[in-house]
This record gives C-alpha cells, structure tokens and sequence, in this order.
C-alpha cells in the first residue's frame, strides 16, 4: 500500500525513478517494463542428466524386477570350504589356497530375495503433516506471504484504528461550565515587577565630590574615554 498523493497521478509516476515511491515493506522498484504471464525467460533444454530440471519437470521409476536375486553376483560359501578343508585335512594357510583353487568342495551361497521394507506403497498417502492439522493454527499460504497480503492487513488495521480513535474524540462529552478554580489552573501567574522602595530625601542629593570645574568639562572628558575605549581594552591597557 502506498501513501496517497496529490493531484493527477499519471503513467510516468511508475516509469520515473525519480517520482516512484517505495510501498509500505517493500522495496523501491526500478520502474522497468516486465513481459506478460505468458513469457518464458531463458531457452529450453532437453537435457537428461538427472538434474533438477528433470526431477521438477517429471519423475523417473526404475522398473522392479521379478527375480533380482538372478542379477547379482554368486560368492563362495567360505563356511562350507573351511568345513570340508577341515575334514580333509588342511591345516596352513598355504594347503587352504591350494584347496581353494582346486576347487574341492566350492559352494556358491545365493542371497535370498529382499522383501521391501514397509509393505505395500500406497500412492494416495500423503507423507508428512499438513498444516491444517492443526487447529490451533492458522494457515499460512505461501500466496499470501509473497502478495503482503499481512503488511496489507496490519496498514488496514491501522488506519481502522485511527478512524476509531478520532470518531471518540469527536463524540467526547464536553465539560461543563468553566469555574474560577479551573481558571486559575490554567492560567499563569504573571511575574510582578515593583520598583526599588527608596526614600524621598535621598533622591536628589548631590556627589560629595566634585573633580570637573564644571558640567561642560565634564562631557567633554565622558565623550574622550567613550571615544578611546577600544584602545585602552587588554589586559596590559594597549588595545586588543
């Protein structure tokens, strides 16, 4: 799901990578042009190798023979030769070579026929636990997983929620009429400023000392030090 724009949405707004917008989970696309469902990518092979390809395209079986005991390979029953060496004598290593390639006494030991493990395959049966099983549990669809189907459903939840919420705000019973104690905790006591309580008689009493001859050669010397003041700054008084 996408956040909602404003005013005409036009074509090139999903071919443009620079007014394409990346949906909620995802990622930004390029804006490139895909063939149709019914395009095949890559060329056909008709290779049997027994790869992948052939496994997910068809299942081979191998024919199951009748008689399998037939094709495999007769072995010697060497229990039945060291019996009959025994009986006739043969002690060493050596004198048992030599019987055994005279042949005295060879006996071929065939195997009997291997019943298949687990009784009769029944191709109906289906292997394993299916997820519907059990009920405790909700399915989880792959189809659902790859179309957001969820980060749609959590966005619809979400914005059902704020309708919700703002609907109850709306309908909010209103207080009744505001009262001076309401008033006063609300509003915010302001600092007051009062002057300096200073006594009548000593608002115009005069320096005690007076340096200047008079009041012009007084300004006169203010003006001069405002003048010179960024020349006297520093610490040793030469300027900054």
């Amino acid at each position: 799901m996408s956040t909602p724009r404003l005013g005409v949405v036009r074509d090139s707004m999903s071919t443009n990578p620079l007014l394409i917008k990346a949906s909620l989970g995802q990622t930004k696309t390029r804006g490139l042009s895909l063939p149709g469902p019914e395009y095949t990518f890559g060329s056909s092979s008709s290779l049997q190798d027994g790869g992948v390809a052939e496994v997910l395209s068809g299942w081979r079986v191998q024919l199951r023979h009748e008689n399998s005991a037939s094709h495999r390979p007769s072995l010697p029953d060497f229990v039945s030769l060291n019996r009959d060496a025994a009986k006739a004598g043969v002690v060493t290593c050596k004198e048992l070579n030599q019987y055994r390639a005279k042949g005295g006494g060879a006996k071929t030991k065939h195997h009997p026929p291997k019943q298949p493990a687990g009784g009769v395959v029944v191709p109906d049966i289906t292997f394993g636990v299916t997820t519907r099983s059990n009920n405790n549990r909700a399915p989880s669809p792959l189809s659902d997983l790859l179309a957001h189907q969820y980060a749609r459903r959590w966005v619809d939840e979400q914005l059902s929620r704020n309708q919700t919420s703002s609907q109850k705000q709306q309908h909010r019973i209103k207080p009744g009429s505001e009262t001076r104690t309401s008033l006063l905790r609300r509003s915010r006591a302001l600092p007051v400023t009062q002057p300096l309580l200073r006594p009548k008689r000593y608002a115009q009493v005069p320096p005690a000392l007076e340096t200047f001859r008079d009041q012009e050669t007084r300004l006169r010397a203010l003006r001069t030090h405002e003048s010179e003041t960024g020349v006297q700054d520093g610490s040793l008084g030469s300027g900054v």
